[in-house]
């Protein structure tokens, strides 16, 4: 009788445990946020030092083409500063409108071209918008038709001043930029940017397709 406890007591332990085991993978792993998913996906297979700048395995030929541009001019001792901005505004719209290599629609592209304070604001928009209708890919499942900026070109880039949120104005640079996608699917071609300087950077803080 004593050893029919025992083993009774047992399988109510390993039962116990197995249901811990369970609870803890939803809780930890199952239903952990696309978001979270996402950005343990990606791959970063270069940066710039000391700007925060990086290259993921999964950008495209163009994206990769504008981003060695933007480091070698980085790393030379000096550049124009108009050359900056136009290879910031140019790598924020290929990132931002190549949506067919994001994982989902909180895989917002272009983000670490956008002004720090802002970039929760900005993130929000795109999701609620441009990325609204982005179908998941965890599984790489997904035949969904999304977008890849195949070309971009910078019409014009105008010295300008921006208000900062404290009603500050500060120097800034207005930028008209038009893009061509590898398959046309309705999404914006067009659109202006305006950038400010920010210490060592040059950041997006205003963007209007």
């Amino acid at each position: 009788m004593k050893k029919n406890k025992k083993i009774i007591i047992t399988i109510v332990v390993i039962l116990v445990i197995i249901g811990l085991g369970v609870g803890a993978y939803f809780l930890f792993f199952k239903s952990k946020p696309s978001e979270e998913l996402a950005n343990s996906e990606v791959k970063i297979m270069n940066k710039i030092e000391g700007y925060e700048y990086t290259l993921d395995e999964r950008d495209t030929e163009l994206f990769k083409e504008k981003f060695e541009e933007l480091k070698k001019l980085l790393e030379s001792e000096t550049f124009e500063e108009e050359e900056y901005v136009s290879l910031v505004s140019q790598l924020f719209i290929i990132d931002l409108y190549t949506i067919d290599n994001k994982i989902s629609k909180y895989d917002v592209g272009g983000l670490e071209y956008v002004y720090e304070p802002a970039r929760d604001s900005f993130k929000g928009m795109a999701i609620d918008t441009i990325y609204k209708n982005v179908i998941n890919n965890i599984d790489k499942k997904r035949e969904q038709s999304l977008p890849t900026v195949a070309s971009i070109t910078v019409d014009d880039i105008t010295p300008s001043t921006y208000e900062m949120p404290d009603e500050s104005e500060v120097s800034s640079y207005t930028v008209n930029v038009s893009w061509t996608y590898e398959t046309s699917l309705g999404y914006d071609d067009e659109g202006t940017i305006e950038l400010i300087k920010n210490d060592n950077r040059i950041d997006v803080v205003s963007f209007n397709p």
